[in-house]
């Protein structure tokens, strides 16, 4: 099945180059990547300019006038060749199996939700500098868990893999009725689905609620439901600082409006209603 890697980012080329590096080693090969840039910067052109993958990679940008991520997103939804639509951040890297996983558990009419370890400073700060890789992370993760404790890593447990179907993964992700969190960094979906929602929101302009948790409830309206790829479709998020006070308030808050109107299919999305 044709796939396409949307991977969100802003300026930061030392951590698209880990996440590159990782797609290139992955176990499933038929695949491109869009990468999806909400700038239009000269390092990142530079970066492009003098870095090369076995990968082919389709760089979109556009100028950087504030937080239009999900303008970049629907720009790559609507550029993409792959039927299916893999969609990951650009602070994120992949375990080698990530697509693979994506791409094995796609089922119409569901989207495949994951999730992700949060690095602590000094173990992303080892992986940026290349002081460790992450492939070995991967390999040997029960082995690191004393460091990324003394790290103070949150969400451990999303590092262990767990084999499709295997007695632990159906005992994990069946344990509980209660659906995962769609988030931005690790999702997936048939690009007719989102195309059934009219893709990303453009009305909101500023980080978290729409570019993820608005998309959910509006492919619920269409009978479109959340399936888990946890501890299937792992991947490590490098540590950053947020300054994201009060703006997840006004997102939820327009959200809700929307909702209550029941505007499923949004207006300014891939297509201008």
């Amino acid at each position: 099945m044709k796939t396409t890697v949307i991977v969100s980012v802003y300026k930061d080329t030392e951590a698209l180059g880990l996440i590159l590096e990782s797609l290139e080693s992955q176990t499933y090969r038929d695949f491109d990547v869009i990468v999806s840039e909400d700038c239009d910067s000269e390092g990142m052109r530079n970066f492009f300019a003098t870095r090369s993958f076995q990968l082919t990679i389709t760089h979109l940008r556009q100028e950087d006038i504030g937080w239009r991520k999900n303008r970049a997103l629907n720009h790559a939804v609507r550029s993409a060749q792959g039927e299916y639509l893999i969609f990951i951040d650009g602070d994120v890297i992949p375990y080698t199996t990530f697509v693979e996983m994506h791409v094995e558990q796609a089922q119409s009419n569901r989207y495949l939700s994951g999730t992700r370890v949060e690095l602590g400073p000094k173990m992303s700060s080892k992986i940026r500098h290349r002081d460790i890789t992450p492939k070995v992370i991967e390999k040997w993760y029960l082995l690191f868990l004393p460091w990324l404790i003394a790290d103070k890593t949150k969400h451990l447990e999303e590092g262990i893999f767990l084999k499709p179907n295997s007695f632990l993964e159906r005992k994990l992700n069946g344990r509980s009725t209660r659906s995962l969190l769609l988030l931005g960094c690790n999702f997936s979906c048939y690009k007719a689905d989102l195309e059934k929602i009219n893709g990303f929101d453009e009305d909101y302009i500023s980080p978290t609620v729409g570019e993820d948790v608005d998309l959910a409830w509006r492919f619920a309206h269409f009978g479109i439901t959340e399936k888990s790829v946890r501890h299937m479709a792992n991947m490590l998020h490098l540590y950053h600082t947020r300054s994201r006070e009060g703006i997840m308030e006004q997102n939820q808050t327009m959200m809700h409006a929307k909702m209550a109107a029941h505007a499923y299919v949004c207006k300014n999305g891939l297509q201008k209603l």
